[in-house]
């Protein structure tokens, strides 16, 4: 190995690390927008949660029959009961104003009690919270005071239930917490990992190549007794150094927001406490962080290689974050998929492996499959860029 190659990561390194606007924003405004921005997310669901599900929505019943007016709780709804039907109700219901409008069938208790189905109309607002809380809170009284109903009919309310749920169960919920609270993390963190790596790289990654030839200094380090392979993996490594730091600033800024972020984890099952992950869990993650780094270093140095300037290399590197988001995304909501082939898929595959490592479900060949796919394709991709290096008409003309 040539000796000057640590000299070009420490000269690489220097120049960022004494660039003060440069370490603000690839090291500490990560972790700072991050944790802005969930703790305000987090604090502003849980106090419109809190709003909504406190709030006593305002009903008006039109023809309402005595069963129902006895049978409902008139502490959970403020219900205004109206003897016609109008069409300024509905408009109350679309400026918000009350979140249901229902109005009964006359003579309801009559064709009820004759075996007969009497209809309930029942409006509410899709575009209002308040609305849509109502309208999932007043189904279930009305499924309730449906049951009550049968009862009447038949003269023995125990009669119309045919069997009960759960009777002497405490607790039906058999789950591993651990395992549960890991599937909810996975959910989300295998995207934002995939995205804060590749966020990271690509911050300083264009400058790095593109900017020095913008600037004209990277041929005045051609000119150097240096091996052109050897500034090649130099930057490469590290850009990798960087990237690697600037996800793990944006870690601290996902750790350090999740007390006010809480809300928006809670609703998941997440419990931070109830996680145990051990050495290999520990070893695979960082195996396919290490190698999702290199692929995105390699796909970063390439095309800034290939460009003129770092808007150019900026230019191209936009429709790449956006596959690298979309992979993210895809993998969002899927199972993870078990199927071997989908973890030599670039970028995806190791979204894959990720979501299935936070679900405590990864196996072996799994990290393998997936770590191996990103070092070929890596390796590939560097071995390309030492043969760019020694192109004069793209390191000089490009």
């Amino acid at each position: 190995m040539d000796k000057r190659l640590f000299t070009v990561v420490k000269k690489e390194l220097k120049r960022i690390f004494t660039d003060r606007r440069l370490v603000f924003t690839t090291m500490l405004l990560p972790a700072l927008s991050i944790y802005i921005m969930y703790s305000l997310m987090g604090n502003m669901m849980t106090e419109r949660m809190d709003d909504v599900e406190e709030n006593i929505p305002t009903i008006i019943a039109v023809d309402a029959p005595e069963s129902f007016k006895t049978f409902i709780d008139s502490d959970r709804f403020e219900i205004q009961y109206e003897d016609q039907a109008s069409t300024s109700y509905e408009d109350q219901v679309l400026s918000g104003d009350v979140e249901i409008y229902m109005i009964f069938d006359e003579n309801f208790d009559q064709l009820a009690m004759n075996f007969e189905r009497p209809n309930v109309k029942r409006y509410y607002n899709g575009a209002e919270d308040y609305s849509q809380e109502a309208r999932y809170n007043i189904d279930k009284e009305l499924t309730a005071y449906e049951t009550f109903l049968l009862g009447e009919r038949i003269g023995n309310q125990d009669h119309v239930e045919v069997f009960d749920m759960n009777r002497d169960v405490e607790n039906d919920k058999i789950q591993d917490e651990q395992k549960a609270t890991g599937k909810g993390l996975s959910t989300l963190f295998p995207m934002l990992i995939a995205i804060f790596l590749f966020s990271g790289a690509m911050s300083v990654g264009p400058d790095m190549i593109a900017g020095e030839k913008e600037r004209g200094t990277m041929a005045t380090l051609l000119v150097t007794p240096v091996r052109r392979e050897t500034l090649a993996m130099g930057k490469v490594i590290a850009l990798g150094i960087i990237a690697i730091i600037s996800s793990a600033s944006s870690f601290i800024g996902i750790i350090a927001s999740m007390p006010n972020a809480g809300e928006m984890f809670a609703r998941d099952g997440i419990d931070m406490a109830s996680l145990q992950f051990g050495a290999m869990d520990y070893l695979s993650l960082f195996a396919i962080m290490i190698t999702l780094v290199a692929l995105y270093v390699a796909v970063i140095c390439m095309v800034s290689i290939m460009s003129k300037s770092i808007k150019e290399a900026n230019t191209y590197m936009a429709p790449i974050y956006m596959v690298v988001m979309v992979a993210g995304f895809t993998t969002m909501f899927s199972n993870g998929g078990s199927e071997l082939w989908k973890f030599l898929i670039p970028v995806y595959g190791s979204i894959i492996a990720l979501k299935n490592l936070f679900a405590f479900e990864l196996t072996t060949n799994m990290v393998l499959y997936t770590c191996g796919s990103s070092i070929v394709i890596a390796s590939i991709l560097i071995f390309i860029i030492k043969g760019l290096f020694n192109n004069e008409k793209v390191m000089f003309n490009a």
